[in-house]
């Protein structure tokens, strides 16, 4: 009998902004935008207990002029249509309320490992996607067949969790194609599954450019 499949794929919620969120625990819930380069206005937000500055003293989006774009965003600036890689003036249009943070590299790069590392010692088939996201093969790891794989993608969160305190959404399917567009059905800290015969009512109806590699003039045509 041949095994079927079990593919995942496990992406982290508004990763940038989420590494930042632990920093500045205060500003959970408010828009946040993440991009740009660490400007002069920057630095009050390395003095003192950083988990004590006060709200009103972070740089916002507004006093923004430049041609930089947003890495990510919160689940909170989302809810105004601001998103990756838009202009960072024109995502201060939208919502000129959000409140602006630099990258922090060298941050993102260290928890962006410790996940990575936290997976591969429960499932070590990965594929790196990026900083953000890697595919997993579950097919052969034990306990794969509980409940279609959902029991072990909880363990795969948890265990996330309690390494980096962030959280990620995972997409389960046959194939990669399908584990990818599962994980954003759930976000954040979701967990979906999409089987074959999930195509026709879940997975026709999407737009196209929801899949990946398809962009804004492939979808027009």
């Amino acid at each position: 009998m041949v095994t079927a499949r079990r593919i995942a794929h496990l992406d982290m919620d508004a990763f940038y902004a989420s590494v930042e969120l632990l920093r500045y625990p205060q500003l959970k819930g408010l828009p946040v935008v993440i991009g740009g380069r660490r400007r002069k206005d920057d630095d009050v937000l390395s003095q003192g207990p950083l988990d004590q500055i006060p709200v009103e003293a972070f740089p916002r989006i507004s006093g923004y002029a430049g041609r930089g774009v947003i890495t990510t965003a919160t689940y909170a600036a989302r809810q105004f249509g601001v998103g990756s890689a838009m202009g960072l003036m024109k995502a201060a249009r939208l919502c000129p309320q959000a409140i602006l943070l630099p990258v922090d590299f060298d941050e993102v790069r260290r928890l962006s490992r410790l996940f990575k590392g936290t997976i591969t010692e429960i499932a070590p088939v990965m594929e790196d996607r990026g900083i953000d996201e890697v595919y997993i093969d579950l097919t052969d790891v034990p306990g794969s067949d509980e409940d279609g794989g959902r029991v072990l993608a909880q363990h795969l969160q948890q265990r996330i969790f309690e390494a980096t305190r962030l959280t990620c959404s995972i997409g389960i399917a046959p194939n990669k194609l399908l584990a990818k567009l599962g994980s954003e059905f759930d976000k954040p800290n979701g967990i979906t599954l999409v089987t074959m015969d999930d195509l026709q009512g879940r997975i026709w109806p999407l737009p196209c450019r929801k899949m990946n590699g398809i962009g804004p003039r492939t979808d027009e045509s």
